[in-house]
C-alpha cells in the first residue's frame, strides 16, 4: 500500500469524515447519518474467478472502508457503506465497484445459511433448504462512494453500460443490467458543491481541486481561516494528495497549512539562494559584491542576504 492510499484510507476511517461524506453526498448536507451509529466491517471478501482450465481459484478481494449503519436505537443494522479511495482514475470501476458490493451481498446470503446450518433449520421446504435463505430473509443494501483525491479531471466510466461496446441493438440493451459509479471528485464539482460536507473534508477537497491553479489556491487560503489550524490527518492528507511537501511540525495536532506552506516556499526559495552565492563565489567575487547582487536579485533586506552569504561563505 502506498503512502497515499494509507494516509486517505486512514483519513477516511474517521467517523466524523466518513459519515459527513455520505451525508453530504446521499443526504444534501443533511446530518442524517451520525458518527456515532457506525461500526466498522471486515473489508476483506472471497471471490471465485474461474482459471483457464475452468477450476475455481479463491481470490481474497480487499476494499478500502466498510463500514455498517445502525439505525438511531444503536442496535438493528440499517445499511452497508463502503469507502474506495483513489489516487488515480481508473477505467474499470464501474465493475471493480460492483464485484465489491455483489460481495458484501452474497457474505449476507452465506451467513444467514451458515447460522441456519448451525442451528440444525433446514427451511420450510426443498427450495429454503437448497439456498439456504428463507423466504422471509432480507440482505442490507450496500452503497459505495468512490473518493479521486486528486486534482486531474476524472475520464473514465461511471457506468457499467457505457463500458459496453456500441452498436448494441437498444431493444437487448434494455434487459441489460447497469451498475453505476457514486463519485466525489474535486476537478468535477464547483466550490459551492463542495460546500455540502462540513467537516474538513470540504477543506481537504477544495485544496486538491486549486492545487494546481497557483492563483486559485492562494484566494482559496486567503478567503478561508480554516487553513491555518486543521487536523494533522487533514494536513497530510493535504500533503501528500496535492503532492506539496510542507513539513508538519512533531506533536501538533492543529496545522497552520498557510504557514507550512509559506515556511516551504522561504526553504525553497533560500535554497536557491545558496546556490546563487555557491556560484558567484567560484567567480571570485568579493564577499560584498555578492551580497550586493543578492540584494538585487532576489529583492531581500541587506540584512537577510548577508546572513544568507555568510552561511555558505
Amino acid at each position: 500500500m502506498s503512502d497515499k492510499d494509507s494516509v486517505t484510507k486512514e483519513y477516511m476511517k474517521q467517523p466524523r469524515q466518513f459519515a459527513d461524506l455520505f451525508n453530504g453526498y446521499c443526504f444534501g448536507g443533511e446530518e442524517v447519518i451520525k458518527p456515532e451509529n457506525l461500526r466498522e466491517m471486515d473489508t476483506a471478501s472471497i471471490a471465485l474467478p474461474y482459471g483457464k482450465d475452468g477450476t475455481a481459484n479463491p481470490v481474497q478481494k480487499d476494499r478500502d472502508l466498510l463500514k455498517m449503519l445502525l439505525k438511531t436505537d444503536g442496535k438493528a443494522a440499517y445499511c452497508l457503506l463502503g469507502v474506495e479511495n483513489q489516487s488515480k482514475v481508473h477505467t474499470a470501476m464501474p465493475i471493480r465497484n460492483m464485484l465489491y458490493d455483489v460481495l458484501s451481498l452474497i457474505g449476507q446470503v452465506e451467513a444467514a445459511s451458515r447460522s441456519y446450518r448451525q442451528a440444525g433449520d433446514y427451511g420450510k421446504d426443498t427450495a429454503e433448504f437448497l439456498s439456504g435463505f428463507h423466504r422471509e430473509d432480507r440482505v442490507l443494501p450496500v452503497i459505495t462512494i468512490v473518493i479521486h483525491w486528486g486534482a486531474e479531471p476524472w475520464d473514465a466510466p461511471l457506468s457499467l453500460r457505457e463500458m459496453y461496446s456500441e452498436g448494441i441493438n437498444p431493444r437487448l440493451l434494455q434487459y441489460v443490467a447497469d451498475y453505476k459509479v457514486n463519485l466525489v471528485s474535486p476537478s468535477l464539482m464547483s466550490d459551492e458543491e463542495l460546500g455540502i460536507f462540513k467537516s474538513d473534508l470540504r477543506d481537504v477537497l477544495k485544496f486538491i481541486k486549486h492545487s494546481g491553479d497557483k492563483d486559485g489556491l492562494t484566494k482559496l487560503l486567503e478567503e478561508n481561516p480554516c487553513y491555518t489550524s486543521l487536523s494533522r490527518l487533514a494536513a497530510q492528507t493535504i500533503s501528500i494528495c496535492s503532492n506539496v511537501d510542507f513539513n508538519i511540525p512533531v506533536g501538533e495536532e492543529a496545522v497552520n497549512v498557510c504557514k507550512a506552506i509559506e515556511d516551504m516556499k522561504e526553504e525553497a526559495r533560500n535554497d536557491a539562494i545558496l546556490k546563487a552565492v555557491s556560484m558567484l563565489k567560484k567567480l571570485k567575487l568579493s564577499k560584498d559584491a555578492v551580497i550586493e547582487q543578492i540584494v538585487e536579485n532576489y529583492a531581500l533586506t541587506n540584512d537577510k542576504a548577508t546572513a544568507l552569504v555568510n552561511s555558505r561563505w
